[in-house]
């Protein structure tokens, strides 16, 4: 099987799902809400054991009770993520803007800046 899908359990079945079809994650108690363009299912997992089992990279923590899917993210705002092609707002927390600013590409002259700083920085030292 590929790492692209996996299975969870509904109504007793085990339900295939594609990673790549996930918008984002919700916690809700010992549940993970998990939401497609089409749907929504609930897999009885928590959203930090959820985060463990799917791989790394693939969905960002952006507050205590959502991930997002990082290639579906169209904004990122200070206090919320929205998705291309869905009217949703997932919020985004203090704590986990700045760690989820620091998992994007951010193309502007701050961001340039930091760069020839750390970059001025290391060539000083070893010169």
């Amino acid at each position: 099987m590929d790492k692209k899908t996996f299975f969870f359990r509904q109504d007793g079945l085990l339900k295939k799902l594609d990673l790549d079809e996930i918008i984002y994650l919700e916690a809700a108690k010992n549940y993970t809400r998990l939401y497609t363009f089409n749907n929504m299912y609930m897999a009885r997992v928590s959203l930090d054991a959820a985060m463990k089992l799917l791989p790394e990279n693939k969905f960002l923590r952006v507050h205590r009770s959502f991930a997002v899917a990082a290639e579906h993210i169209d904004v990122v705002a200070r206090d919320s993520v929205r998705f291309t092609n869905l009217r949703v707002e997932v919020p985004v927390s203090r704590m986990y803007y700045v760690a989820l600013t620091k998992q994007i590409i951010i193309l502007d002259s701050a961001a340039i800046d930091a760069i020839g700083t750390k970059l001025s920085k290391g060539r000083r030292k070893k010169a």
